[in-house]
C-alpha cells in the first residue's frame, strides 16, 4: 500500500469501518486492501467519504450479504460515479456585452446596448408598437354623455319610439 496516498488511506478505513454500520459487512485488512483501490477512486472523483459509505451500506439485501468482499466489489464498480471533467479545460470567458450604439429613434440623441442587432432602443421600440397598434386597432370615438336626462324626457322619447 502507498503511504503517500490520502485517498487510499482513508478508502482502507472506511471499509474497515463498515462492521459498525452492518455487521454483514466484515472486512479483514487483506480484504479491505484489496478495495482500497476502487474505494480510493471514488474519492478521487469529488465523492465524500459520506456518500460513499451511505452508497455501501444502503438497501442491503434482506436475507443478508453471504460475501462481504464480492458485495462490495460489485457495488463499487456498478455504482462508480462519472469521472470529473478534464482540469485543463479552462471555464468559458464570460461573453462580453455589446458596444453602446446611437439610437435611431425620435428624441433626444441617447444610447443603448442591443442585444439582437436592434437599431432602436427598448422604449423606442415600445412607443413605435403601441403607434402601431393604435393605427390598426383605433380607439372607439364615444359621444360625449349629456349628462342626466329628466324622467318626463326619457317618457316622451319612450312613447314616441325613440328610446328603449
Amino acid at each position: 500500500m502507498d503511504d503517500d496516498d490520502p485517498e487510499l488511506i482513508e478508502a482502507e478505513r472506511l471499509l474497515l469501518s463498515l462492521r459498525h454500520s452492518h455487521r454483514d459487512l466484515l472486512l479483514g485488512v487483506r480484504e479491505a486492501r484489496g478495495l482500497a483501490d476502487q474505494a480510493a477512486e471514488w474519492l478521487r472523483r469529488g465523492i465524500p467519504a459520506v456518500d460513499l459509505r451511505r452508497a455501501l451500506t444502503a438497501y442491503l439485501p434482506s436475507n443478508g450479504v453471504r460475501s462481504a468482499v464480492g458485495f462490495l466489489r460489485h457495488r463499487l464498480t456498478e455504482k462508480m460515479p462519472p469521472p470529473p471533467p478534464p482540469a485543463d479545460t479552462a471555464p468559458a470567458a464570460p461573453a462580453r456585452p455589446a458596444p453602446l450604439i446611437a439610437c435611431e429613434g425620435p428624441g433626444d440623441l441617447h444610447v443603448f446596448r442591443p442585444a439582437a442587432g436592434e437599431t432602436h432602443c427598448g422604449p423606442c421600440r415600445r412607443e413605435a408598437a403601441w403607434e402601431e397598434h393604435e393605427l390598426r386597432h383605433p380607439s372607439p370615438q364615444h359621444t360625449p354623455d349629456p349628462g342626466p336626462v329628466a324622467w318626463r324626457d326619457r317618457f316622451d322619447k319612450y312613447a314616441k319610439g325613440l328610446a328603449t
